[in-house]
């Protein structure tokens, strides 16, 4: 799995978090050497998500009572919205030693720009929101958290 140390796409970054890019993501998911941990409420995952077999929902909620349920095993991707809650997962998953783990740079937003599989089951497509409420503005005018 090819990472960086310093995010591309996004600003929001915890030092000794790595991150690997759409493209890189999606050549490791597709050859099966990895798998996407959707950090996102099951809410949000029914709203839109990425139609691939290696995805994974295990929120962020509830994320430290689903650790059993994560292999060390294995190359993880942490994805949501804009990059900020799966930074902070693969924090938490660094510190319980888990040693192949990258957040999704730019998120979501950043993988559906550059036009990677997604479906979505939303009425209207819109600003990037979480429980149904924006939550901020980026400098792009799109709304992540």
């Amino acid at each position: 799995m090819i990472t960086t140390s310093k995010p591309q796409f996004q600003e929001f970054h915890i030092e000794g978090v790595k991150h690997i890019t759409p493209f890189d993501a999606f050549d490791a998911l597709k050859s099966g050497n990895a798998v996407l941990i959707d950090v996102r409420e099951e809410n949000e995952v029914m709203a839109e998500y990425i139609p691939l077999d290696n995805v994974l929902n295990q929120p962020m909620s509830v994320i430290v009572a689903r650790l059993p349920l994560i292999s060390k095993e294995q190359n993880i991707i942490l994805a949501c919205p804009g990059g900020v809650r799966s930074s902070k997962v693969a924090n938490l998953l660094n510190v319980q030693n888990y040693p192949n783990v990258a957040n999704l740079d730019g998120g979501l937003a950043k993988w559906k720009e550059e036009g990677f599989p997604f479906t979505s089951n939303k009425a209207s497509s819109s600003n990037c929101c979480c429980n149904g409420s924006k939550l901020s503005d980026s400098e792009d005018g799109n709304s992540c958290c």
